[in-house]
């Protein structure tokens, strides 16, 4: 597993041990791994809670809990923190915050007390660690209490989950997230799908969300987000088997199914040019070359060969196409393009961007 997280191009790994007990010797099992993981190159977040389920939509009562297995809520959650951050780990997620929207019971007050411990905890232990969580943008008054009062290193929101399929929604919900973020110099944090997954019973929009397709179209949606996504400015989060472009409703329940099968597509895609693994590990690629992360970003309006229904967006010297029209979009004849999700069209002697693909372009090619 941690090969493949390497041949990725990501640097870190986030885990939620829930059935590991600190208290006895399997914490040394932790701390093995963690220290194969450093051998790598690689750190490690460790999730010591965090929502279960969806906290928008209309599924956000069916599952309250927040501590699963091993788990222990209140002062518990210090404790596992400590433990797994004197094992190796190189920083804490406390996973999908539950709004005060939503349960009463939430204290955002109590919570800003614990991450300024956790902060103390990860300095003491790590140097440059991180503590995370997520957030939903739908409950703007408490994500900016998080932004403000909080000062986690990434704070997640689910604005690239909740968007619909649209350029004007999807131009509102990066432009929001990256405002809020903005506004408390913080930096974005990128996910597309949450933690959990996706089913009619966990399902956190209202049926008009970009993921509420079956099939095909969901598979393609998926691939074209996570394109996006990788050329965004800020830090990113993808799930175990999106890599390889496997819906969850064909992922195993248990873990170790689901590395075997995530590692056996892997081997597969990993010799088939286009495949959805060679994408993400020439984006991730692209994304250090470039800068990527590092960039601004700009809403480009106004191509006389794109039309306006389709996103499109400058990062550093990428222009990044989302074609959410129902037809293909012709590109200038001298394009060059970096990176597509989808294999590309031509006619008429132009490359051609199918429906629900999303492309880089070399910024230098095309006006």
């Amino acid at each position: 597993m941690l090969d493949h997280v390497v041949s990725l191009g990501f640097t870190a790994l986030l885990l939620r041990p829930s059935l590991l007990e600190t208290s006895t010797s399997q914490i040394d099992s932790f701390r093995a791994l963690a220290e194969q993981a450093h051998e790598r190159g690689l750190r490690v977040v460790v999730r010591v809670s965090g929502a279960l389920g969806p906290v928008t939509g209309a599924h956000v009562h069916d599952d309250d809990r927040f501590v699963v297995g091993a788990e222990r809520s209140g002062e518990g959650i210090l404790e596992r923190a400590e433990a797994f951050l004197a094992a190796g780990a190189d920083g804490v997620d406390l996973g999908t915050i539950i709004p005060p929207e939503v349960d009463e019971r939430t204290d955002l007050g109590r919570l800003t007390e614990y991450f300024t411990i956790l902060h103390g905890l990860v300095a003491m232990h790590v140097e440059d660690g991180i503590l995370g969580a997520d957030v939903s943008a739908d409950y703007p008054d408490t994500m900016r209490h998080h932004l403000q009062e909080d000062w986690l290193h990434h704070l997640r929101d689910d604005a690239l989950t909740l968007t619909r399929w649209d350029v004007e929604s999807l131009t509102r919900h990066i432009t929001a997230s990256l405002a809020e973020h903005d506004r408390f110099g913080a930096p974005p944090v990128w996910r597309y799908l949450p933690s959990f997954r996706l089913s009619a019973a966990t399902d956190p929009g209202d049926g008009r969300r970009w993921f509420d397709v079956a099939g095909e179209e969901r598979r393609r949606r998926g691939l074209s987000m996570q394109a996006l996504m990788l050329a965004l400015p800020g830090a990113l989060y993808l799930r175990q088997g999106d890599e390889i472009a496997l819906l969850d409703q064909d992922k195993p329940e248990a873990a170790m199914e689901l590395a075997a099968l995530v590692g056996a597509h892997a081997h597969t895609q990993a010799s088939q040019f286009g495949s959805p693994l060679a994408t993400v590990r020439h984006a991730t690629r692209l994304r250090r070359e470039r800068k990527l992360a590092t960039s601004t970003l700009a809403f480009v309006t106004g191509l006389d060969w794109c039309p306006p229904q389709a996103l499109t967006l400058l990062v550093r010297d990428v222009v990044v196409l989302v074609n959410t029209t129902d037809q293909a979009v012709a590109l200038p004849e001298h394009a060059s393009v970096l990176l597509s999700s989808q294999q590309l069209d031509q006619k008429d002697g132009l490359l051609q961007v199918p429906p629900t693909t999303t492309t880089w372009l070399d910024a230098a090619t095309v006006r």
